[in-house]
């Protein structure tokens, strides 16, 4: 059987099995996601890796450039290769997203490549932007540019910066104030509300962008997933996916029960049915939420008698609150794709 087949005949049955289901995940969510072990060490069989070489990698439904976005990754996630064909490399990434990136965004590996990767001292962008440069000074010519998330291995220090290494093993220096040491950011992570609604709000502003996964352009799961990644959780890739994660909140009464940080799910009913999830926000206390959506990230309200009330609050269908929980996230700092 190839591996298409099995992703078909797999999708297959899981839709027939969620059928029966309230809020029913989507065919294509299904087809595009499989388990992932929750580390490397849980299937050393697996021999070809990559490793995202450029600040925010596209990953597109099919081999083609002309192809819709699906996701993007940030430099310095490990990711398992599927397949390679005519320049194009079909991925699954830690949190299991099945699609295609161009084999010049990957620096390619093997088991023991990624582990030695995922040992080696990193550093992780804490600001928005920050230039890699050839040098350790202001105005040095640029090796790449790197965006809030990204990791690079840490070699050195020198003043006010410290020399790195990229995943592809070029040499570079990043200013120290725009990074910190990866596993003691993630160690340190235990957000409450207050902690996702103020990294929330450090994307107000920023375009919106189908697929997006980063500070250059964020749709409104990648803003989602996004904001609790930077806190140290990380989630499934989309608003259906999402929506099977944490804890139920009842909003059958109103808003009352909502805490800040909590996500809101938006959907429309099917001829099945069921529901199909189509967006997401985080709830930020008030009545109030953010969300990507409309053009860029920003603030409405839940009432309606509020000038930015958001017309598609008739559509909420659900509530989940992420922290306290283990259903369907992980604490990134055990997550064997990071460490």
């Amino acid at each position: 059987m190839t591996f298409h087949k099995f992703l078909f005949i797999a999708a297959v049955a899981l839709v027939l099995a969620g059928c029966s289901q309230k809020y029913a995940v989507t065919a294509q969510d299904m087809a595009r996601t499989l388990p992932m072990p929750k580390t490397l060490d849980d299937d050393k069989t697996r021999k070809d890796y990559g490793i995202c070489r450029i600040s925010v990698m596209n990953v597109r439904e099919e081999p083609a450039y002309e192809a819709e976005m699906g996701t993007q990754m940030l430099m310095g996630a490990i990711c398992w290769i599927i397949e390679r064909k005519g320049g194009w490399s079909m991925i699954s990434s830690p949190e299991g997203y099945i699609a295609w990136v161009t084999d010049g965004s990957l620096f390619f590996t093997d088991y023991d490549g990624a582990m030695a990767w995922k040992a080696s001292p990193r550093l992780i962008v804490t600001a928005h932007y920050t230039p890699l440069l050839a040098a350790p000074k202001k105005g040095a010519a640029q090796v790449s540019d790197a965006v809030r998330g990204c990791i690079v291995a840490c070699t050195g220090a020198s003043g006010a910066y410290y020399s790195c290494r990229l995943p592809d093993g070029r040499e570079a220096y990043v200013a120290k104030r725009d990074v910190a040491d990866c596993r003691k950011y993630f160690a340190s992570q235990n957000p409450d509300g207050n902690d996702i609604v103020s990294d929330a709000k450090r994307y107000m502003g920023v375009p919106y962008l189908w697929a997006g996964s980063s500070v250059k352009g964020l749709d409104c799961s990648g803003f989602s997933q996004r904001t609790y990644m930077d806190c140290g959780i990380l989630l499934p890739r989309n608003a259906s996916q999402q929506e099977k994660c944490g804890e139920a909140v009842d909003i059958s009464g109103g808003w009352d029960l909502l805490q800040p940080g909590d996500l809101l799910f938006f959907g429309r009913k099917r001829d099945n049915g069921s529901i199909g999830v189509y967006h997401v926000a985080i709830y930020i206390g008030g009545y109030q939420f953010i969300h990507s959506a409309g053009g860029l990230v920003h603030v409405n309200s839940l009432l309606t008698d509020q000038p930015d009330y958001f017309s598609g609050c008739s559509n909420i269908v659900s509530a989940r609150r992420i922290l306290g929980s283990e259903n369907g996230v992980w604490r990134i700092i055990n997550n064997g794709w990071y460490f």
